[in-house]
């Protein structure tokens, strides 16, 4: 099954797109997909090669558990974990940054290792949704609205 390969330029430095994607503070305020009820998600890691994420979606319909482990880190540049979700176990999401100019990186991500056609569709779609409230906290950051 081919892997999900979503690529956004981001209005950003590549510090701040690597910090929303390693610091729960930041990652609680963007990694979710539909609108989320009052309660922001539950984010704890810790930040190491080897150690371990969770994140918790509260939203209206219940609450949603992801969770893995950190399998390489280079500052700034790249992050590999494993992703399990309601609907998968073990699979691999890599991220890398690539800074274009100083408020522009580019940012690819690539989940492998599906197990079918339709769980690869939700989580495309799942990853489109929380990639587009990353972009809009990233706005916020650089234009310095965030509270």
């Amino acid at each position: 099954m081919d892997p999900i390969i979503i690529k956004r330029v981001l209005p950003c430095t590549k510090r701040q797109l690597f910090d929303a994607w390693s610091k729960p503070s930041l990652m609680m305020k963007w990694f979710f997909t539909l609108q989320q009820t009052e309660t922001p998600c539950s984010v704890s890691n810790s930040f190491t090669v080897g150690g371990s994420f969770e994140v918790i979606m509260h939203m209206e319909s219940g609450s949603f558990r992801h969770y893995g482990d950190y399998r390489a880190i280079d500052r700034y540049h790249h992050i590999a974990f494993t992703w399990n979700s309601p609907l998968i176990r073990d699979s691999l999401v890599e991220l890398k940054f690539r800074e274009l100019s100083p408020n522009r990186t580019e940012l690819t991500l690539t989940h492998s290792h599906f197990t079918d056609a339709e769980v690869r569709s939700k989580h495309e779609w799942g990853w489109g949704g929380c990639l587009d409230h990353l972009e809009l906290l990233m706005k916020q950051l650089v234009i310095g609205t965030d509270n």
